[in-house]
């Protein structure tokens, strides 16, 4: 368990204590759940009300005082208390440089400095890992596959021939990267393959979730982009490219040959057709389904997804549906009654003439 003083902290992340700054803070905490030893964070004066109400023994803020609760004041609360958590999380026993004696290693593979494979892994031939990168037991790396400095791949991540990341890129437990392609054309009652003969490519600084699926390319390369972080249970298909700092949420689908700009958001469960383009900066909602390209800078939402606004209004009238439905079958037999009594009215006209 990580032990820190409060004064400790502040200085890591250059705020001020108004307080005591010898409290001991040994973990960190929201405001529902918190107790002695925690530090909280309170983004604004409202979130500083229940922090004071606590079992804190610190709050990280903009704002104070607290109470009776030492406050480290910072310009960006958020920004600092990521920090803290970084500095205050649990540190994994990491892996001992070098290779596990149980572990297939095939030929010609180039390790740099300080390089770990941990047990069970096998490394196919031709392999290239940079300095430093850790390779968590029971991985699998086809032949071909390069790896920068500073990567980690844990625990059962498949890696097939020819892929290549970058350096710090982190690959969590049961990712497969560079899986064939899903191509089949028809050849007359049956369904022949079209061999997936391209590569993926993974630039630095991505981040990819547990029991993520990225396909190798029909040719050319799957591309994910600088900065991009994939949730878990993500599936993206052959040839798509994603630009830089995308943002991928969980169970997201994105389908053939899709291309996202720079700084895509694309929220839980949505997808995308194939050969659709995501503008820059855009950010499709969560259940989204892309049929179309998205301007950049746009929101969509809906399925199929259209223009926010437009999205909300669309579900609004839905919403109002019923009473609709309602007001019209009103207004339906209103029209009737009209009917039959001009119906009437006619008949006793009829009536008057012949008498």
């Amino acid at each position: 368990m990580a032990r820190v003083t409060l004064r400790e902290l502040a200085e890591a992340v250059s705020g001020v204590v108004e307080g005591c700054g010898d409290v001991v803070i040994t973990g960190a905490a929201s405001v529902s759940d918190a107790g002695p030893g925690d530090i909280v964070l309170a983004e604004s004066r409202r979130y500083l009300a229940q922090a004071e109400k606590c079992g804190a023994s610190a709050v990280v803020s903009a704002e104070g005082p607290c109470g009776d609760k030492p406050v480290v004041r910072v310009e960006d609360p958020r920004r600092a208390f990521v920090e803290i958590l970084r500095i205050l999380a649990p540190q994994e026993k990491p892996l001992k440089p070098g290779v596990d004696p149980v572990c297939r290693v095939g030929e010609r593979l180039s390790a740099g400095e300080g390089v770990s494979i941990g047990y069970g892994s096998w490394i196919g031939d031709d392999v290239e890992i940079g300095r430093g990168s850790v390779i968590h037991p029971l991985v699998y790396l086809g032949d071909g596959v390069r790896i920068g400095e500073g990567t980690v791949i844990h625990p059962r991540v498949v890696i097939y021939s020819r892929c290549e990341l970058g350096s710090r890129v982190t690959v969590h437990a049961g990712t497969v990267i560079g899986s064939d392609g899903f191509g089949y054309i028809p050849v007359g009652e049956e369904l022949q393959k079209v061999p997936q003969i391209g590569t993926v490519v993974i630039e630095d600084d991505v981040e990819i979730g547990s029991n993520v699926t990225i396909d190798r390319a029909k040719t050319g390369a799957t591309r994910i982009g600088r900065g991009t972080k994939i949730d878990n249970l993500v599936q993206i298909a052959h040839n798509v490219k994603t630009g830089e700092s995308c943002i991928i949420v969980a169970q997201v689908g994105l389908a053939g040959s899709s291309v996202l700009g720079n700084g895509v958001t694309v929220g839980g469960q949505a997808g995308t057709k194939d050969h659709v383009t995501v503008g820059d900066g855009a950010i499709v909602a969560a259940r989204g389904g892309v049929f179309g390209d998205v301007p950049a800078g746009a929101t969509y939402s809906g399925y199929p997804a259209r223009p926010h606004k437009d999205q909300l209004r669309a579900h609004a009238a839905l919403l109002r549906l019923p009473d609709t439905q309602r007001k019209v079958e009103e207004l339906q037999k209103e029209v009737e009654q009209l009917k039959d009594r001009l119906a009437q009215l006619g008949g006793e006209r009829v009536e008057s003439k012949s008498d």
